[in-house]
């Protein structure tokens, strides 16, 4: 009989039902898959194949599910990057549904049992909500979820399982032809040198985890706003040119500061914000991304992924031009 993280990957509804022996069974897995391939607070992406990247998804594994589909069945099988925030709110519409009660314990659950299998082709980022008990989140039902799916004795222990494993995703990837992708924004100028970084440091995890750009700035209590030239300075530290994030709902589908920032959320929990829709990023396999005008936006319409155009906002000023750009490096160090 097959075990249940294959099953799980054939079909994000496998454990519904199933008693929580087969979700230890899978978290198990997963913690051996971690464990035999440490970490790294930044991952390096080859840009040998197209990069598919999904935003805040929180709960909505029909649009996952289907987003990791597309990606791994294209006629170039797609690398697939999660920007985070993969559980609470247990959403597609409403943020408690009755019709997903349980809908970000079988999202996290499915992305990670893809993850440990396919390490270098599934890579999942942390979000704000992967380190709560780092700096807490509102509205965090992951506990209340885990109660409705499963006997009271499971509940702690398996949310305590889910939380450890998401706490040792990394915080952030780069492409090798200048994408940066990260949850939220820009970390404190002591950290712009990624071999400094340390993923338990708090303040690295403000920066990359919880800022916002300064546009239409929503003041969380924590995190900072950046703006164009910030960014600008930071990418080109990193060997990049284009950011791609999640985070701030009114901006996604949106693409700001001169072609250099684009957001996304794949969740219909966030689908009448921003441009509206439930959306994944491509990053095309060519040599240099220059902006996300080299980048294709999709939105899933409940069965395909559809292109659609990218607003881009030209009324803001853009980076400076003429400075060349700092060279990714490619010797696997993390730097």
């Amino acid at each position: 009989m097959a075990r249940a993280s294959e099953r799980l990957r054939a079909d994000p509804t496998a454990l519904v039902g199933r008693p929580a022996s087969d979700l230890w069974e899978v978290l198990d897995e997963v913690r051996a898959a971690f464990d035999a391939r440490p970490g790294r607070p930044l991952v390096e992406l080859p840009s040998d194949r197209p990069v598919a990247v999904i935003g805040d998804s929180h709960g909505d594994w029909p649009a996952v599910s289907s987003a990791l589909r597309f990606a791994r069945g294209r006629s170039v099988p797609e690398r697939f990057v999660g920007l985070g925030d993969y559980i609470h709110r247990a959403t597609r519409a409403e943020p408690d549904p009755a019709a997903l009660p349980s809908g970000s314990v079988w999202n996290v659950a499915y992305l990670l049992a893809w993850a440990s299998y396919a390490p270098d082709d599934v890579i999942l980022l942390r979000g704000n909500h992967e380190a709560t008990r780092q700096i807490p989140v509102p509205a965090p039902t992951l506990l209340r979820e885990l109660g409705r799916a499963y006997p009271r004795v499971e509940v702690l222990p398996l949310w305590e399982s889910i939380v450890g494993l998401l706490e040792r995703l990394p915080l952030a990837a780069r492409t090798q032809n200048g994408v940066f992708l990260a949850h939220g924004g820009i970390p404190d100028r002591s950290f712009w040198d990624p071999a400094r970084w340390e993923a338990s440091n708090l303040r690295l995890l403000e920066g990359l985890l919880w800022s916002d750009p300064e546009l239409e700035y929503e003041d969380r209590a924590v995190g900072a706003p950046y703006g164009p030239d910030a960014l600008d300075a930071f990418l080109r530290a990193v060997g990049c040119r284009v950011m791609v994030k999640g985070h701030a709902p009114n901006h996604s589908g949106r693409s700001l500061y001169g072609g250099r920032l684009l957001t996304v959320h794949t969740s219909d929990l966030f689908a009448r914000f921003g441009e509206g829709g439930v959306l994944l990023a491509e990053i095309p396999a060519r040599e240099r991304i220059e902006s996300s005008a080299d980048l294709t936006l999709r939105a899933w319409d409940g069965a395909e992924w559809i292109p659609r155009a990218i607003r881009h906002d030209p009324e803001l000023p853009g980076p400076p031009t003429g400075v060349p750009a700092a060279t990714p490096a490619t010797d696997g160090s993390g730097r």
